[in-house]
């Protein structure tokens, strides 16, 4: 699963992509239209861990992370800009909120709420030039040879289709997981979950204050909204450890954005973490929310699930309560779980199998 970050020119993805991947855009990999790199997901629990079992490796849950073409608005609705975005799962929007006059704005002033405006619409009319696209279609194979399966697929379009010409975004209807099969392929941009970053100046706090109102409107309509200064979290990437902390401390931050930024995104694939613990290696796993023991073993290696047998699992809350995995032992805290248990997040897993 993959996030796209996307925006208007000289708005700052690339150094948000930067700050998440810790690769420069102009070196990261770039295939088929996109640039791409890994985000490590910085979970504070991941730490908390290490440091009860002081392992000799810690590793992260990552995240794949993919820049396309800035969006260019009112060109054609077929631009060369659209087909990229469309091939990712879920969407980071970087909006301009910070003044410079050294960085120009296509739109020739800095607006985020018009911004967020200007891409929606952008998304809604390209997703209703497709339902129309695809309604012709069914109509005329419908002439030909009607099925109950085209039927069906054309009151789901035509469902959409409402929702677009209300400009609405398909994200705020609901779809049942069978309707979902239906629509999947057409990769609908209005149904993709978003993130919308707010790029704000340097004086963070009286920035965050001011575009509060966008915050909560972005909120109401389901999206994650989260605040980041460019030039602020480049300047923390620069400095020493203790150095950072004293630096935040000035600015009201308790961590820097990009890792509020890097959970956000996490959770918006619909992914939690579980994680194992030992001598060698305290690691965070990604895994989509609702998977069973066996296929969060798969994650680990192929052997795992194939000779499945139990999960001996403990939620992170517990066993940091315990103090240690041998007070959590003593006090019976851990639990056997078998083939259907539902892997929760924070829960920290030993697989027992044989192969």
């Amino acid at each position: 699963m993959n996030l796209g970050l996307i925006g208007l020119p000289q708005v700052g993805k690339k150094t948000v992509f930067q700050l998440l991947t810790g690769l420069s855009a102009e070196k990261a990999p770039t295939k088929d239209g996109l640039t791409h790199g890994i985000a490590t997901v910085r979970d504070p629990r991941v730490d908390a861990l290490s440091a009860m079992f002081k392992p000799k490796r810690t590793k992260y849950a990552e995240i794949e992370l993919e820049l396309p073409p800035d969006i260019q608005p009112d060109n054609s609705r077929s631009a060369a800009w659209l087909e990229p975005i469309r091939r990712t799962d879920a969407l980071i929007h970087v909006v301009r909120a910070f003044e410079s006059d050294q960085v120009y704005h296509i739109l020739n002033s800095v607006d985020p709420a018009r911004d967020v405006e200007t891409v929606e619409l952008e998304f809604l009319f390209a997703d209703l030039d497709m339902t129309e696209k695809r309604l012709e279609r069914l109509n005329k194979e419908a002439r030909i040879k009607p099925t109950p399966q085209k039927e069906k697929e054309k009151e789901i379009i035509e469902r959409c289709h409402a929702q677009l010409e209300a400009e609405q975004p398909l994200r705020n209807l609901e779809f049942t997981e069978e309707e979902m099969k239906v629509i999947r392929s057409l990769q609908f941009l209005t149904l993709k979950p978003l993130i919308t970053v707010i790029n704000v100046g340097e004086d963070f706090q009286a920035e965050v204050k001011a575009h509060e109102e966008l915050a909560a409107k972005l909120t109401a309509r389901g999206d994650t909204v989260v605040f980041l200064s460019a030039a602020i979290e480049e300047e923390l990437s620069e400095l020493e450890e203790s150095e950072r902390e004293g630096f935040m401390a000035d600015l009201g931050l308790t961590e820097p954005a990009a890792h509020r930024l890097s959970r956000s995104a996490y959770e918006c694939l619909g992914l939690i973490s579980f994680f194992t613990c030992g001598p060698d290696e305290v690691r965070a796993w990604s895994l989509t929310k609702g998977s069973t023991a066996p296929e969060a073993a798969g994650r680990i290696h192929t052997d795992l699930e194939r000779g499945f047998i139990r999960a001996e699992t403990i939620s992170y809350d517990e066993l940091v309560k315990a103090g240690s995995e041998k007070a959590a032992k003593e006090a019976k805290l851990y639990k056997l779980n078998g083939k259907d248990y539902i892997v929760k997040d924070g829960d920290v897993i030993e697989i027992r199998f044989n192969v």
